[in-house]
């Protein structure tokens, strides 16, 4: 049983949402999760399903998606490990805003809305950190609305790979991070035609900041896109 707590403990240590919490209200939270798991290409759950439960991503990758009222399909994020999905139903209980899909088998953490509840009422100090955390989400969302109105596509996909580098590259001290993220992928979430980002794609590669390969985005200079987002 102990060594199950310390796997479940290590799950969800380093998840940003969790990040400003103390020991103790990480094991106590730690022992009430589960582990489930899913083959590629099953949805976890559908946009409109209760919020009922958080995801934490042991391994795999998530994709999330949401269905316009014309039916055409946008990804709102990738989720790779160490990241979470269906934090905001933990808080306000209500349906799903996004469908979430495993890109690959995929490995989770989950933690009930009712597990949660439970487990925050008793630790008020453990509310106001994930409050502070939300906070600062809300501050990024703010800044993607900003450069969606004030930047062209070209500095809005050369920061949305480095956000990608940083997030989801094949280790952290990785000096060309490898994004496993298709060119329809990136069009999906910026909200753009893949035409359009193809082409900004290989002006980049032109330029030496990239290399394309299939399915996938090396960063080669990653200073060069900071400097030009």
């Amino acid at each position: 049983m102990a060594a199950t707590d310390s796997r479940n403990d290590a799950y969800i240590r380093d998840l940003p949402l969790l990040a400003r919490l103390p020991d103790d209200d990480l094991k106590a939270l730690a022992s009430r999760g589960r582990v489930r798991r899913f083959t590629s290409g099953a949805t976890i759950f559908h946009e409109g399903d209760p919020g009922d439960a958080i995801y934490v991503v042991v391994e795999g990758r998530i994709r999330m998606s949401r269905l316009s009222g014309s039916g055409s399909e946008a990804t709102l994020a990738l989720i790779g490990p160490g990241d979470c999905t269906g934090e905001l139903a933990l808080f306000d209980g209500r349906p799903r805003s996004a469908t979430a899909t495993a890109m690959q088998a995929t490995r989770t953490f989950v933690v009930s809305r009712d597990d949660f509840v439970n487990w925050v009422r008793d630790r008020p100090g453990a509310a106001l950190a994930l409050l502070e955390t939300l906070s600062l989400r809300i501050r990024r969302t703010n800044d993607i609305v900003t450069d969606l109105v004030f930047l062209d596509l070209a500095h809005r996909l050369a920061k949305h790979l480095l956000t990608l580098a940083a997030a989801h590259a094949d280790g952290p001290s990785s000096r060309r991070p490898r994004l496993q993220v298709t060119q329809a992928e990136l069009a999906s979430m910026l909200g753009v035609s893949r035409e359009s980002v193809n082409k900004q794609l290989n002006q980049f590669a032109r330029d030496g900041w990239i290399t394309l390969s299939r399915g996938a985005v090396i960063i080669d200079d990653a200073s060069a896109l900071r400097t030009f987002a």
